[in-house]
């Protein structure tokens, strides 16, 4: 692939997924939400909120009709039935979030994280897909 070309929408999705991957590392594990706070000015209680946000396909125009490839279709329950998670645990935390250690003390929290494990296993059955050419 020409590297100046343009992604094709298929590769973007695989890089999407990919960067969904990436968030379920951090979101289900307590002691990588530590090693970033360690590592960032970043208030990590919110980045787990809001890069879910930010890379997720959850666009109910897309869901779950629509959303195809590059996701199994494990992989789509999977992030649904995290996204329901992650909207409870968004409705139940308090706002603004404590501080890393207190919010990690939550029964949400960990709700979200128990959650978050879950679908990375999914994901983790076929693993990360290649960035720079179509799977």
């Amino acid at each position: 692939m020409d590297s100046r070309a343009e992604p094709s929408p298929r590769l973007v999705e695989q890089r999407i997924r990919n960067r969904i991957i990436e968030y379920l590392e951090l979101a289900s594990s307590f002691e990588a939400q530590v090693e970033y706070d360690q590592s960032t000015i970043a208030f990590v209680p919110d980045e787990v909120i809001e890069q879910w946000a930010d890379w997720n396909p959850v666009d109910q125009s897309r869901w779950p009709g629509r959303l195809t490839d590059p996701y199994s279709k494990d992989e789509i329950a999977a992030m649904v039935a995290f996204h329901a998670e992650w909207e409870w645990a968004v409705e139940q935390t308090p706002n603004p979030l404590p501080d890393l250690s207190e919010t990690q003390k939550l029964p949400e929290w960990r709700r979200l994280r128990d959650a978050a494990e879950a679908a990375l296993k999914v994901f983790q059955d076929r693993g990360r897909l290649p960035e720079d050419r179509e799977a």
